[in-house]
C-alpha cells in the first residue's frame, strides 16, 4: 500500500508536519492537490482519499496547528492566525495554483486565504465549511476544550470501539485503520489519545472570533465545488443561491454521509475531485 513521505516546515514560529503522496511516476506534470483538514482531524484523515488520487495527481495533506504532528501551542487559533499560517506555509513550500480540496474549518481558512492570495489556488473544493460562525457556535464548540477526553488502552481497543460506533462504524476499514495507526498518541499513562489539542478549541481563542464567509464565496471569481453531505444538505439553503446567481460556482450532494463526509464516502469524494480538475471552469 502507497504511504506518503512525512515533511516539516517551520513557519509562524512553529514547526507544522505535512505528508507528501509523490508525484505520479510517468506524468511529473500533473495537477498539485492540497489537503485541509478541520477541527479536531489530521492530514492522515484523508488517506483514503488520497490513495485514490496519488495515481492521478501530486497529492499534498497538511496539519493544522495544534493537530495531528504540528506543535501544539497554548493559543494561536483563530481564524486570523490559521490563515496566516497556511499562508506563510504555502509560501515556504511555494504552493502555487494548485487545487485545494478542504473540510469544514480547513475550507473556511482555504478560502478566505485565497482572497488575500489569489496565486495559491487555482480552484477551491469546499467541504462543508461554517458558512457562518456565531458566538453562539464558538461556545457549543469550545465545550469540547472543558468535556472529559475519551482514551483507550490500546490500539484494538480503539479500533473495536470506532468499529462498534454509529458514526465511525460505517467508515470503510481501511479509514478506521488508518485513524487508528496516524491520527492516535500515546500519553505518559501509556493510554491513546486523539491529535489534536485542547487549546485549539478553547473559548479564550473562540471568543470574538466570529465570521460570515458568504460575500467572499461570491466575490472569488475561481471555480468552487461545494460539497455537502446528504444528511445536511437542507443546512446549505443559502449557498445553493450562491450557486445559481455566481459563475463557475457548483454544489454536491454525497450521498449516505454526514458531515465527514470525506471519510464516509472517500471513493465518491475522490472521484468528485476528478471531476471537478478535469473540468473546463
Amino acid at each position: 500500500m502507497t504511504e506518503p513521505s512525512s515533511n516539516y516546515a517551520s513557519v509562524s514560529g512553529i514547526r507544522f508536519h505535512y505528508v507528501d503522496w509523490g508525484r505520479p511516476s510517468g506524468d511529473p506534470d500533473r495537477p498539485t492537490l492540497f489537503l485541509l483538514h478541520g477541527d479536531m482531524r489530521t492530514s492522515r484523515s484523508w488517506d483514503a482519499v488520497a490513495r485514490h488520487l496519488c495515481e492521478q495527481f501530486h497529492v499534498i495533506a497538511l496539519d493544522s496547528r495544534g493537530h495531528g504532528d504540528s506543535e501544539w501551542p497554548d493559543s494561536g487559533y483563530s481564524f486570523a492566525q490559521r490563515i496566516d499560517d497556511l499562508e506563510a506555509f504555502a509560501d515556504f513550500i511555494q504552493l502555487r495554483n494548485v487545487v485545494a480540496v478542504a473540510h469544514s474549518t480547513g475550507a473556511v481558512v482555504a478560502a478566505m486565504l485565497s482572497e488575500r492570495r489569489p496565486d495559491f489556488f487555482s480552484k477551491l473544493m469546499l467541504l462543508e465549511p461554517m458558512v457562518v460562525v456565531t458566538e453562539a457556535f464558538q461556545r457549543m464548540v469550545s465545550q469540547r476544550a472543558v468535556r472529559p477526553r475519551r482514551t483507550w488502552a490500546n490500539r484494538d481497543e480503539m479500533y473495536d470501539y470506532l468499529k462498534k460506533h454509529p458514526m465511525t462504524g460505517k467508515w470503510r476499514d481501511d479509514v478506521i485503520r488508518d485513524v487508528v495507526a496516524h491520527e492516535a498518541f500515546e500519553l505518559p499513562n501509556g493510554r491513546l489519545d486523539m491529535k489534536w489539542a485542547n487549546a485549539s478549541m478553547d473559548w479564550k481563542e473562540r471568543e470574538g472570533d466570529y465570521h460570515d464567509i458568504r460575500p467572499t464565496l461570491r466575490t472569488l471569481g475561481k471555480p468552487i465545488q461545494f460539497i455537502v453531505s446528504d444528511s445536511r444538505a437542507d443546512s446549505f439553503q443559502d449557498v445553493a443561491k450562491i450557486a445559481e446567481e455566481t459563475a463557475d460556482f457548483s454544489m454536491l450532494t454525497i450521498p449516505e454521509s454526514a458531515h465527514n463526509m470525506y471519510m464516509d464516502q472517500p471513493k465518491l469524494v475522490a472521484d468528485a475531485v476528478v471531476r471537478f480538475v478535469s473540468s473546463g471552469c
